[in-house]
């Protein structure tokens, strides 16, 4: 089982930062419209939910199925267990989802560019009526926080209590129906 330790860094000019991580000879890994459809055990409230289950496909037809377990804080990075694994029939699996008793609880859609270089994942985010933001991927928050430096992104907040609160605190909307 693999932890994903990541941080979003926010207000970020999106097609500077490509030039940027260009430039620094980070790789192109993708660049698609990612449509997610979430899962949960049904009654469950809120902030609650011991784990969460997604179905993720990209525009290009690949579907992905991931458990991630709760978060855990890491000053301005999160922490949490995460098993991914590669799906064909995504449908099928999401009427599994509900035989066993699970809600889809909300639907995102978002355009993602992706870079790697060195040890980082960096993700270029937009969902829809919302700026784009950055996600970095690092195996440490002390190597994040050295990503954050190569970009000269250190005065830039950094966000790391997950999507659904960012879009509906910051941005106010409704992050269980995200559309273009």
């Amino acid at each position: 089982m693999a932890h994903e330790i990541e941080t979003k860094v926010l207000d970020i000019d999106a097609n500077l930062l490509k030039e940027k991580l260009i430039s620094f000879g980070a790789k192109k890994k993708q660049e698609t419209r990612l449509i997610v459809d979430w899962y949960r055990i049904k009654g469950i409230k809120e902030g609650e939910d011991p784990w969460f289950l997604r179905i993720r496909s990209n525009s290009e037809g690949k579907h992905e199925v991931t458990w991630k377990a709760k978060s855990d804080i890491l000053g301005i990075a999160r922490k949490h267990k995460e098993i991914n694994f590669i799906i064909s029939e995504p449908e099928k699996l999401a009427d599994l989802f509900e035989e066993l008793g699970l809600e889809k609880y909300a639907h995102q859609e978002k355009d993602r560019i992706s870079f790697i270089l060195k040890d980082w994942q960096f993700d270029i985010d937009q969902y829809p009526k919302m700026p784009a933001y950055l996600e970095i991927e690092g195996k440490s928050e002390e190597s994040i926080k050295e990503a954050i430096s190569l970009l000269n992104l250190d005065s830039n907040k950094t966000w790391a209590k997950g999507e659904r609160i960012l879009i509906q605190d910051t941005y106010g909307l409704d992050w269980y129906n995200m559309r273009f």
